[in-house]
């Protein structure tokens, strides 16, 4: 406060706005202090859904350029048939290409999961390699199971669209993959007792 009163006439004219940036100011770092102990109460499950959205992004790329632009001639072409064993199956491509989307899709999450999703946890020590095989054999039934039966099922056996039915199998697939990952694969040490 100045003695000749222009500092107090300076703050009354800026008053409301300033007061104002001053609240919006206050309200945003909150609202950002709040977000960020909100991520790092949740951060495993925030990186596991980010690398799962990869995984997604490798499935459907591969399956848009094998399926959809059948980019390597040497797979058959769309809706032909071939015989299972015990059953016949209408579109040998769909089939193929999810197989191959799948394992690459399971090896891109893999990596991440990796190196970013569990890298900061402390986790049972076990060899890359180990960890690779359970995270495989693991893989098998959300990923190779869920996730083909459901795209093939409800592209071939209801006729909807793949690029509809890739979402709803990896949703299917999502809760099976964390339990596994977080209880088995990438399971937290132990505290010593």
């Amino acid at each position: 406060m100045n003695v000749d009163g222009t500092r107090i006439a300076e703050d009354a004219a800026l008053g409301p706005a300033s007061l104002g940036d001053v609240r919006s100011n206050a309200l945003a770092a909150a609202l950002f202090e709040s977000v960020r102990r909100k991520y790092a109460a949740h951060r495993t499950i925030v990186r596991f859904a980010i690398v799962g959205g990869v995984g997604y992004v490798i499935y459907s790329s591969l399956l848009f350029l094998l399926y959809d632009l059948h980019v390597l001639a040497f797979l058959p072409e769309q809706k032909q048939s071939v015989d299972l064993l015990l059953f016949s199956y209408n579109d040998s491509l769909l089939l193929i290409t999810t197989l191959i989307g799948t394992e690459a899709s399971i090896i891109g999450v893999f990596i991440g999961h990796s190196l970013w999703t569990f890298s900061g946890l402390a986790v049972t020590n076990k060899p890359r390699w180990r960890r690779f095989a359970e995270y495989q054999l693991k893989a098998l039934v959300p990923t190779l199971g869920i996730l083909t039966v459901v795209v093939n099922g409800l592209a071939v056996g209801f006729g909807i669209h793949h690029a509809v039915a890739v979402p709803i199998g990896f949703a299917a697939s999502f809760m099976w993959n964390w339990l596994w990952d977080t209880r088995l694969i990438w399971r937290r040490k132990r505290a010593a007792q």
